[in-house]
């Protein structure tokens, strides 16, 4: 008995890592494994423990700050490091960061949840915009709306009304339209460079999400700021909202940011990065404005 008593007492001081792991049947592929997690799916073996309060607040609490983490490590280096972020994509370092693309929905949300906060019609395009502030196709927009009013035999109000509703909606998808366009600028730009299309994608996500970070967060804030700076200062509040003077500085912001991006991402010599840049800085609203004409065919199509 005494004996027994002693290998019972040998067995507890053993290391639970180093105990023979009971064996399960995995609920999701049906596999038999030893331990606690599936070795082909990597399904947990479910416990009484799991069930628990404790566990459940210990979930919430790891998902928040893990979550919390990522993301405000992600939106900093997107932000103050262009091109970071791909390259650590690239060499497989991607745990510590949110993924390319969730990091764009994330940005695309907060984008649109500022909207009802700041007003701004760079990606929605109500229906005005369209026909007032269009240096592209004025005629044509007006003869599509023309014609859509004779159709349809509704005023050009309720048109509008409907109009401003869709293609709020509709801004909200068509808005990934402008990664695949850069992306593939970018695999004409640096095609000697022989990447992956893939690759191109990753970096034009990454631009993106910064332009929505701009644009969505912190372009607002900054207005906002200046205005209730000017009106302290009595200096008229024209130069913070006046739209040649935004537009131009979001083109040299974005010009520099590419400029470091491109050079980092794609090692080019800073000549043609620099002109480059340029180019696709100044590019940027005739870009978009190809895409306020795609949102326009489309929403003026579903209306």
């Amino acid at each position: 008995m005494a004996q027994q008593g002693r290998k019972a007492e040998a067995i507890n001081l053993i290391p639970k890592a180093n105990r023979i792991a009971s064996r399960f049947t995995c609920p999701s592929c049906g596999s038999e494994m030893f331990g606690c997690f599936c070795g082909n799916c990597g399904e947990k073996e479910v416990t009484d423990q799991d069930y628990s309060l404790r566990h459940y607040l210990k979930e919430i609490v790891t998902a928040v700050t893990f979550l919390e983490s990522k993301l405000c490590r992600s939106l900093w280096l997107v932000l103050s490091r262009p091109g970071y972020l791909s390259n650590e994509y690239f060499r497989g370092r991607r745990i510590r960061y949110i993924k390319p693309l969730q990091l764009f929905v994330f940005l695309n949300v907060a984008y649109y949840f500022s909207l009802s906060l700041f007003y701004a019609t760079t990606f929605t395009t109500p229906l005005a915009t369209q026909l007032q502030m269009n240096n592209y196709y004025p005629k044509y927009a007006s003869m599509r709306v023309s014609k859509k009013l004779q159709k349809d035999q509704i005023g050009y109000e309720a048109l509008e009304i409907k109009y401003n509703k869709k293609t709020s909606v509709l801004s909200k998808t068509l808005i990934f339209l402008f990664i695949p366009i850069f992306a593939l600028l970018f695999n004409a730009l640096f095609c000697t460079k022989r990447k992956y299309l893939v690759e191109h994608l990753v970096i034009a996500t990454h631009f993106w999400s910064f332009i929505l970070l701009m644009v969505g967060i912190i372009l607002p804030l900054a207005t906002d700021a200046l205005i209730w700076f000017f009106k302290a200062l009595s200096i008229p509040t024209w130069y913070a909202t006046n739209d040649a003077i935004v537009s131009t500085f979001l083109q040299i912001c974005f010009a520099i940011y590419l400029f470091v991006m491109l050079r980092r991402c794609y090692a080019i010599s800073k000549w043609y990065g620099v002109l480059t840049a340029s180019v696709m800085g100044w590019s940027f609203f005739h870009i978009v404005w190809l895409y306020r004409y795609i949102l326009f065919e489309a929403t003026l199509g579903i209306v």
